[in-house]
């Protein structure tokens, strides 16, 4: 039985300032799924007000901002990374200190009903929306490509930071167009290819998960990992337009390096030794 979560339709309750304009939290288009009984998802919420009342502090985390002309007009725009609940129609928290396990983190996120989009300082530029599935704590990676595909415009990667015990996961490219945002091309990738966000330390171990701890304290050493964050040249280079280098898992799991055209999309072969 799967039990499916509509999205609250919601008024424009909050404004966020981006850059000098202010802008309006969107609708989540998508509903979120749960494959599971109505008492599952009854569950979730009972363990999470279970966990909520050993008071763990909440931990805003890291957002995404970048810069880049994505519509072609010849001015600079800003993307700024966004983590909303649906339950209470506001900005949300990513992370918490004093969790006792990393199971604890995907209940609370699940139970938050989280809605992980990008809105733009330009109100003329669309949402892009990343993911309202239940599992999800924004977004792992946000970059500026510039104009990969030669129309003009900036392309942008992104990577989503699944509420998972996954360390799979996939890299996107996404372009402006026809007044939306278009998925153009992705890739497989692991985790551990990206480096940690300022605020939430990996230490990867079964299944990328193990001994994910937050730190609210020591700012040196958040100031540290976003320089490296914005320093890091990401898994994509422009080769040509069109043509770019990519750095993916490949279907022996070994990480390998390809020049590929983005007009097509990648396939994976088993590797012959």
């Amino acid at each position: 039985m799967e039990k499916t979560l509509t999205l609250l339709s919601f008024l424009l309750l909050s404004i966020f300032s981006c850059g000098t304009n202010p802008i309006s939290i969107p609708v989540a288009p998508e509903t979120i799924v749960i494959d599971s009984p109505r008492v599952e998802v009854n569950k979730i919420h009972e363990d999470a007000v279970k966990i909520l009342a050993k008071k763990p502090t909440p931990v805003f985390g890291y957002r995404f901002i970048i810069e880049g002309d994505f519509d072609g007009d010849g001015k600079m725009e800003k993307l700024i990374e966004h983590y909303f609940s649906q339950k209470t129609h506001t900005e949300t928290n990513k992370f918490y200190e004093g969790l006792e396990d990393y199971d604890d983190l995907v209940t609370l996120s699940i139970d938050k009903e989280p809605f992980s989009f990008a809105l733009c300082d330009n109100k003329n530029i669309d949402t892009l929306y990343i993911t309202s599935m239940g599992q999800v704590l924004g977004l792992s990676y946000l970059k500026n490509e510039g104009d990969l595909n030669g129309d003009g415009t900036d392309e942008v990667s992104y990577v989503i930071n699944w509420a998972d015990w996954s360390n799979l996961n996939t890299w996107h490219i996404a372009t402006y167009k026809n007044n939306r945002w278009e998925e153009i091309y992705s890739f497989p990738i692991w985790d551990w290819q990206l480096p940690d966000l300022p605020g939430a330390f990996n230490d990867y171990g079964l299944f990328g998960t193990q001994g994910k701890i937050i730190n609210t304290q020591n700012d040196s050493i958040n100031r540290s990992m976003e320089a490296e964050l914005k320093n890091f040249k990401g898994l994509v280079k422009k080769i040509k337009k069109n043509k770019i280098q990519i750095t993916f898992k490949n279907m022996e799991a070994s990480e390998e390096t390809r020049v590929v055209d983005i007009r097509v999309p990648l396939k994976l072969e088993p590797v012959e030794w």
